[in-house]
């Protein structure tokens, strides 16, 4: 009796039933396959980085880090992604437009909060942050803010 006692308690462990450490399998985020044909209308401009690093670091730097690195959020089981990872570099321009206008779960959508000059300046901001530190453009970036 004692031997099926510990093999459920290990099982159970196992699945994440008891502890409540283990996160959840989450479905990946997808946009939805139109937003694949939209593009930045803004040209790219001396400013365009600094000032998306000024809404980031106001909007975006508590969860994903000051190197777009993601950190592991505690109140809730949505994973944040870090930049840098290929999954997320492959996304085009306009699916990462979509997620952040639009938001999921614990991130909110800004499409109601910033302009959409401001929601490409964040695209062009975290395609500039999943490049390797020396190779970002930003003439204001900060490592391992």
């Amino acid at each position: 009796m004692a031997r099926v006692f510990s093999l459920l308690l290990l099982i159970m462990l196992g699945l994440g039933l008891i502890s409540g450490t283990n996160k959840e399998v989450q479905e990946p985020w997808t946009a939805p396959s139109w937003a694949d044909t939209l593009y930045n209308p803004y040209n790219l401009e001396p400013l365009t980085l600094p000032q998306a690093q000024e809404v980031y670091n106001l909007k975006c730097i508590r969860c994903h880090g000051g190197q777009g690195q993601g950190y592991l959020l505690e109140h809730t089981d949505q994973e944040v992604p870090n930049f840098k990872q290929e999954w997320f570099k492959s996304q085009s321009d306009g699916a990462i437009y979509w997620k952040i206008r639009e938001g999921k779960s614990a991130m909110p959508g800004y499409k109601s909060q910033l302009s959409d000059e401001q929601l490409w300046q964040l695209v062009e901001y975290v395609r500039d942050l999943s490049k390797p530190f020396e190779q970002q453009k930003n003439p204001f970036k900060v490592f391992g803010e």
